[in-house]
């Protein structure tokens, strides 16, 4: 379903041929952006100790080993030159290897869509 509303959008912008289509769907990158774990003052232990993410202490890119958060390297690294140059701040969230975290609808659109995916929230 995702492949084909990219497709007709992409056809309702006036483009035709399917090997621009597949160039600009390389190009591209979805932000999946909802709320993000945020550490409790009397839980940190629950987080990694270097990725401590704080309220109002900026965005969340959320990380996950096991892909319950699509954000990669490169994902991330897109994001955050983005975010350095319009100065806004970003924190990272990483779940301990002991815990279980949630998930987003981000492993699905990327699954779905062939786009790349980060995954991002506000604490």
């Amino acid at each position: 379903m995702a492949v084909e509303i990219t497709q007709r959008i992409f056809a309702g912008l006036g483009h035709e041929k399917q090997d621009d289509y597949y160039r600009a769907i390389h190009r591209s990158f979805i932000l999946s952006a909802d709320m993000a774990h945020a550490v409790h003052p009397n839980y940190s232990e629950k987080h990694q100790p270097q990725h401590l993410p704080k309220i109002h202490e900026g965005i969340v890119i959320k990380i996950n080993a096991n892909q319950r958060y699509m954000t990669d390297t490169v994902g991330s690294s897109v994001l955050k030159v983005m975010a350095n140059k319009v100065e806004v701040p970003l924190q990272e969230f990483i779940v301990r290897n002991d815990s279980l975290c949630g998930s987003t609808i981000g492993p699905m659109m990327a699954a779905k869509a062939g786009i790349k995916t980060i995954d991002i929230g506000a604490p």
